[in-house]
């Protein structure tokens, strides 16, 4: 099941959600279901990855598409 973000175009709360096929997404604030699905992103760390100060990832597949050592997050 995904998880998604939402914002609510009615009361302008943002929320995450757990999302089935069946599932039909209501803000838990208002219950109304005029809502904007948010970009997000995540990170994992894993073998030969650093983190810098900032707490950004940095990998070979770091997102920031920098080299690793030159995003400007680090």
């Amino acid at each position: 099941m995904p998880l998604y973000e939402y914002h609510c175009e009615d009361c302008g709360d943002d929320f995450e959600l757990l999302v089935t096929a069946s599932t039909q997404p209501k803000c838990p604030a208002c219950g109304s279901e005029k809502l904007e699905k948010q970009f997000s992103t995540f990170s994992a760390a894993g073998a030969g990855a650093s983190t810098g100060s900032s707490g950004h990832v940095h990998s070979a597949g770091c997102g920031c598409g920098r080299p690793h050592g030159s995003c400007g997050l680090n």
